[in-house]
């Protein structure tokens, strides 16, 4: 355990010195802040919370701490990220409580009926002076999901694959299932510097969950080899793949799962 965390704060410290002019999503601060949190260096629970104190600050009120592992075993992240209009950015949507009871972003489901809302004096849920009572819940919550080894301990694929979670694709359900085209159902094998460490992509997996312009074209570009400067570093500081996979999905750290052929190294 211990070597772990020195690896990964070690990691951390080499880019942050390294690489400082790196990416607009994340900056010194901001990664820092995820490297100190990525198990084994944080509690599981705390992975893919986010933070939101400006407006409630200046409203007087505690901040609003939203975790994604509770909402995403209901809803794909296409719901909120594309259908609510959600910025994957945090921070860039700055949402107020006048577009809230008007039934926009979280106000959408959060209404009183569908989930607890203002409405009925429960601003304390989601607007939290401390948060036992959320830990406490990620473990019941948690309990009967397949485990990983890092991010919040939840094999997420995993848990999408076999059932045990059914998150819905739209707020309507009549909303038609958008489909796949089959030239992309297999596999995408992508050559790295090292042979051993080649990348297996899936656009399977992250169709299950997004939409195709949740990446396409502001992350990747769609052209064939289009994208251009696509490192390991950029991902860690937040572009590209980072974009998520240093914040909700499953981190970096989790090496094998996309590069399977490393054998004997399981990740930082």
């Amino acid at each position: 355990m211990k070597k772990r965390i020195s690896v990964s704060l070690l990691l951390g410290a080499v880019l942050f010195l390294l690489f400082p002019e790196l990416g607009r999503a994340a900056d010194r601060g901001e990664l820092g802040s995820v490297i100190r949190t990525i198990p084994p260096n944080g509690p599981f629970w705390k992975y893919g919370i986010v933070t939101m104190r400006r407006r409630a600050a200046k409203a007087g009120m505690a901040p609003v701490v939203f975790a994604h592992w509770s909402h995403r075993s209901r809803y794909t992240c296409r719901v909120c990220h594309l259908d609510l209009g959600f910025s994957m950015h945090a921070g860039d949507t700055g949402i107020t409580r006048a577009q809230y009871t008007a039934g926009k972003y979280c106000g959408a489901c959060h209404d009183g009926v569908t989930a607890f809302g203002v409405q009925g004096g429960e601003c304390d849920q989601c607007h939290m002076k401390d948060t036992r009572a959320l830990e406490a819940y990620f473990d019941t919550f948690a309990a009967t999901l397949p485990m990983a080894s890092f991010g919040n301990g939840i094999d997420w694929a995993k848990a999408y694959s076999s059932g045990r979670i059914t998150p819905k694709n739209a707020l309507a359900s009549t909303a038609p299932p958008l489909q796949l085209p089959e030239k992309l159902r297999q596999p995408m094998r992508l050559g790295t510097a090292a042979p051993r460490s080649e990348v297996t992509f899936s656009h399977k997996d992250h169709f299950s969950e997004l939409d195709c312009s949740s990446c396409h074209p502001d992350i990747f570009n769609i052209k064939k080899r289009g994208t251009v400067d696509f490192s390991m570093d950029k991902n860690i500081f937040g572009n590209y793949c980072g974009a998520c996979h240093m914040q909700v999905a499953f981190p970096m750290n989790d090496c094998k799962r996309c590069h399977p052929h490393m054998s004997g190294f399981s990740g930082f």
